[in-house]
């Protein structure tokens, strides 16, 4: 008897947690294009906000994602927990918008090539359709998309091996359709490192004010040493010769205004390293995203009008509304508090009143 309440006792808490969880797992949506006169499947995580219909006003950024049907759970899943969850703002708030592949060895690749080393036959004889593939997401993508989901103007794409190469491409040819490339582990060595070379002619002549270009290199030599890795001369080494090279090309280029950031990834091969490229890379891009506790004990910083500034910037940058942080002011004000700055704590308390009275009367009062 004793043990059939305790069963009972267990299967209503497991019904009660089942009844009020809710699961969100992306937006199943298409559109149809005239590009392929297909319709084409799409994979869209909107932002709780969004879901919840909070402030119809609000523009989000999007993060267009390449081979969505295998990155969609781990991309969306990261923007979750880094903009939304527990409040945490790591990275801006974003729609997902993740692009199942059709035929990407068309589709990704920048323009044909009869034969290579590092590719098959029957796959060379598939390749060059990036150009179409860029005009079906510029004219019908992108304006689906803003049609239907409160989208800004800014965009981040992702590309991996093959969605590399698409994104330089991209870059090279369409620097404005995207704001951010992140662009992980690519075949840079298509077409014996000439694609490679056009992309580095683009980014040597024209301006790329504006611009961030983040490349996670992996380690698919089994050799974690990269001085050792480019002294190779062999096959296997090439694709990762071949990014290294590409990384240094671009380190040469000066004054074109791009933002270039390079990681290697000694202990991750090609397939593992999807994850936490697009980690570091959207860490890295909207690392000024992030409010600085550090900043706030500069002797010129201001908080009554230095708090809210930057989250007016912000907003302004990122297209939605972001209210000044309930436990951004708590935070601060402890960190004044224990460093004895009565001027800059009193200001900061005067600025949570002002915001968020009656919150703020409760912090005051369980503090004295």
């Amino acid at each position: 008897m004793k043990n059939l309440k305790k069963l009972l006792l267990f299967a209503t808490l497991i019904f009660c947690v089942t009844a009020n969880a809710q699961y969100y797992l992306g937006t199943p949506d298409s559109v149809f294009s005239k590009t392929y006169n297909e319709s084409r499947d799409l994979l869209v995580y909107l932002p709780k906000d969004v879901r919840d219909y909070k402030d119809s006003t609000a523009k989000y950024p999007v993060l267009y994602v390449l081979d969505g049907g295998a990155h969609f759970l781990a991309v969306s899943g990261l923007i979750k927990e880094l903009s939304e969850f527990a409040g945490d703002m790591v990275l801006p708030k974003m729609i997902v918008v993740c692009i199942p592949s059709y035929n990407r060895n068309k589709e990704l690749t920048p323009y044909p090539i009869s034969k290579s080393k590092l590719v098959p036959e029957e796959i060379s004889k598939e390749t060059g359709g990036a150009e179409e593939f860029t005009q079906f997401l510029e004219t019908e993508v992108f304006n689906y998309i803003a049609s239907k989901y409160p989208a800004s103007n800014s965009r981040t794409l992702i590309g991996h091996s093959f969605g590399g190469i698409f994104a330089l491409s991209v870059l090279g040819k369409h620097k404005n359709l995207f704001d951010n490339y992140l662009v992980i582990d690519p075949s840079t060595w298509y077409d014996d490192r000439k694609f490679s070379k056009q992309v580095l002619d683009s980014l040597t002549k024209n301006n790329y004010v504006g611009k961030s270009l983040f490349i996670g290199i992996a380690n698919t030599t089994d050799i974690a040493d990269t001085s050792v890795v480019k002294k190779q001369n062999t096959l296997l080494s090439e694709h990762e010769r071949s990014i290294i090279a590409f990384c240094t090309g671009v380190k040469t280029i000066k004054n074109n205004g791009l933002r270039f950031y390079s990681k290697y990834y000694p202990d991750d091969d090609h397939v593992s390293v999807p994850t936490i490229a697009t980690y570091d890379g959207l860490r890295t891009i909207f690392a000024k995203h992030r409010f600085s506790y550090a900043s706030i004990e500069a002797s010129s910083f201001k908080p009554a009008t230095d708090i809210p500034l930057f989250f007016e910037t912000q907003s302004r940058l990122l297209g939605y509304r972001i209210p000044v942080p309930t436990d951004v002011l708590e935070r601060c004000d402890a960190i004044y508090k224990r460093k004895q700055d009565k001027p800059r704590k009193e200001a900061l308390r005067s600025l949570y009143k002002k915001l968020y009275p009656e919150d703020a009367k409760k912090y005051i009062e369980n503090d004295n």
